[in-house]
């Protein structure tokens, strides 16, 4: 039996976080610790005055912080990238990047 294929937004996602992780291999502990005090910082308090960190939702709001300062593309903008044939196109480390746009057409 085939293993199933990975629908293009998983595949997206997982470049996502691809991306993510490269970068925070990338910067030095203290740039990754500023970012998640940059991270608690935005995060609201709820109703009790409480913040409701865990160290999911805090890997979760780094991510999303170092998504925004790399300017990785919305999933839509990917998948047009994977579609054309520029310069801007995802690099082909992205595994599947050629699949993923085909099978969406």
């Amino acid at each position: 039996m085939a293993a199933p294929r990975n629908t293009p937004r998983q595949r997206y996602l997982e470049w996502v976080e691809e991306q993510i992780e490269e970068h925070k291999s990338r910067i030095s502990r203290d740039e990754l610790l500023q970012i998640a005090d940059q991270a608690v910082r935005e995060l609201q308090p709820s109703t009790d005055g409480q913040y409701p960190l865990t160290e999911i939702l805090l890997r979760d709001a780094v991510d999303s912080l170092i998504f925004r300062r790399l300017e990785l593309p919305s999933y839509r903008r990917w998948l047009r990238l994977c579609r054309s044939d520029t310069g801007g196109r995802p690099g082909r480390e992205t595994e599947g990047w050629q699949t993923a746009a085909e099978q969406d057409a």
